[in-house]
């Protein structure tokens, strides 16, 4: 990150994919980032195909908590359950070490974060609601392709 809050960072905040109504009870998981105290509600819409319809978000929290969930959102609209946990798993083995490669697109807006520790918790926060959530479902024997 040359700077924390880049023009895309922004972009992304101000406008982010995937946000709406999520009321309490009604999500399929939350997370707290206690450091700061963003928090986030999720809900998945599966496809009968098994592939994702959609994540809706409802954030209270920093610009790059609003921006990840914004792009996380958008690049796990269309994926099944298993491109989504390969996906989940190389998010967090980038986040703040190797960082993200061209193809990662605007995701290249975390990169240099782990110069903000704090910051890097913040990021992480949709992708920690989304582990829930499956781990949920599978529990629930709602297992998706």
């Amino acid at each position: 990150m040359n700077q924390l809050y880049q023009a895309k960072l922004l972009e992304q905040a101000k406008q982010p994919h995937g946000a709406g109504a999520v009321p309490r009870g009604t999500e399929d998981a939350e997370a707290i980032n206690p450091g700061c105290g963003d928090e986030i509600r999720i809900k998945l819409a599966w496809t009968p195909e098994g592939t994702l319809e959609g994540l809706v978000h409802e954030l209270h929290g920093c610009a790059v908590s609003a921006a990840s969930a914004s792009l996380a959102a958008k690049r796990l609209e269309g994926r099944t359950r298993k491109e989504i946990e390969a996906i989940s798993a190389a998010f967090a083995a980038r986040l703040g070490r190797s960082g993200f490669e061209e193809e990662w697109g605007d995701f290249q807006i975390f990169n240099g974060i782990e110069r903000y520790p704090a910051r890097i918790h913040c990021a992480r926060l949709v992708w920690q609601a989304l582990a829930r959530a499956l781990a949920r479902e599978n529990q629930a024997g709602e297992v998706t392709p």
